[in-house]
């Protein structure tokens, strides 16, 4: 069905109106939980055909009025899954009782987050992110200094913490004694090469995200790497746009499109002093995260998390709630901090995204 539904695509005159790409995301065990009009709810999963940075299409079995309200759950590629809001926008009978449903997101994302490697085509989502609020701390492993020179002056205008070893002792030193948000590592060099610091770093305990990082066309070695565990390839010679596209889908920055985190409560001109409020303890909770992220304090964070997941909702931040509460668990669940940075970063992001009211453009 999807793939007639591809083949009837390339004819379509408005495909090339779109000013957003859509990438093919072809899932089957991907949950939504829809809103109905009449107050009923009801969840199921279902089959997705793409995805872009402004939403989803997939196949339900009935029909679904426009502007209903829905929830689904993307699968992370590293890290804890996320649950997406958003609203019906269109619903095309395409098979008997089964419906095409276009959903757009409530807040942009980054599709890479979701995508694996060989699925991002030309997506190419650099442009979009903001350099100046790229943060997180990156390991960067190259024997050769002019390597490791080259990607400190991409990284110029960020805030990314880079951390620049030449062997693979000085990384593991670094990978077990503070968080790492992710690993670049060449695939060429002296003594250990690429494929065997990654596997070292993967039997060192390492779970986050690695970027094997070469020119080499020996597909053997590629996938000898891939095998031992990075994420994805990022091939020479690259630029800094392709660099900060490829460490914003991994660190979760902020981005040029990322939209503020509107209260519900906005339109309740009695509780706007509080809300108001509230988004600056926000403000200091996320600075209370950025500093637990670097001493390494998995208690603090925990308790950081655990404010914002015990009052976010009652301030109309029911989002922020969810994401405090995912970021417990992960707490909870790992030996270290080190495995929780990303979500730990993405509830910092979202504590400085809260706003009482949407600001007019």
């Amino acid at each position: 069905m999807l793939d007639r539904l591809d083949a009837m695509e390339i004819n379509n005159p408005s495909k090339n109106k779109r000013s957003v790409p859509r990438i093919a995301y072809r899932k089957n065990d991907i949950a939504v939980r829809i809103y109905h009009p009449g107050g009923s709810m009801s969840a199921s999963f279902v089959g997705t055909r793409n995805l872009s940075a402004g939403g989803v299409s997939f196949l339900y079995h009935g029909f679904l009025h426009r502007n209903t309200k829905v929830e689904i759950v993307l699968h992370r590629r590293v890290g804890l899954d996320d649950l997406i809001r958003g609203t019906v926008q269109h619903c095309a009978l395409v098979d008997k009782q089964f419906h095409l449903i276009g959903v757009r997101f409530d807040h942009k994302i980054l599709p890479k987050l979701y995508l694996d490697p060989s699925e991002w085509g030309d997506l190419d989502d650099g442009s979009s992110v903001d350099r100046s609020r790229l943060e997180g701390t990156v390991l960067h492993l190259d024997d050769q200094e002019i390597e490791r020179m080259l990607v400190a002056h991409f990284l110029k205008g960020t805030q990314i913490k880079l951390i620049s070893v030449s062997n693979v002792n000085e990384a593991l030193k670094h990978l077990k004694g503070e968080p790492i948000g992710c690993v670049l590592c060449d695939l060429l060099m002296e003594g250990v090469g690429g494929e065997k610091a990654i596997a070292m770093f993967r039997e060192a305990g390492y779970a986050g995200p690695i970027g094997l990082v070469t020119a080499e066309t020996n597909s053997d070695r590629v996938k000898r790497a891939t095998d031992a565990g990075a994420t994805a390839v990022l091939s020479k010679p690259f630029d800094a746009g392709k660099l900060a596209s490829l460490l914003a889908a991994w660190l979760n920055a902020g981005s040029t499109t990322a939209e503020p985190i509107v209260s519900t409560l906005n339109s309740n001109a009695d509780l706007a002093h509080l809300v108001e409020q509230y988004v600056g303890r926000l403000h200091n909770l996320a600075r209370e995260l950025r500093k637990a992220i670097e001493t390494k304090n998995a208690e603090a964070a925990r308790q950081a998390c655990q404010t914002i997941r015990g009052t976010g909702t009652g301030f109309g931040f029911a989002v922020l709630s969810d994401l405090a509460r995912d970021t417990v668990q992960c707490l909870d669940a790992s030996p270290s901090i080190a495995d929780c940075v990303m979500q730990l970063q993405q509830l910092e992001s979202a504590c400085y995204r809260a706003v009482c009211y949407k600001k007019a453009a």
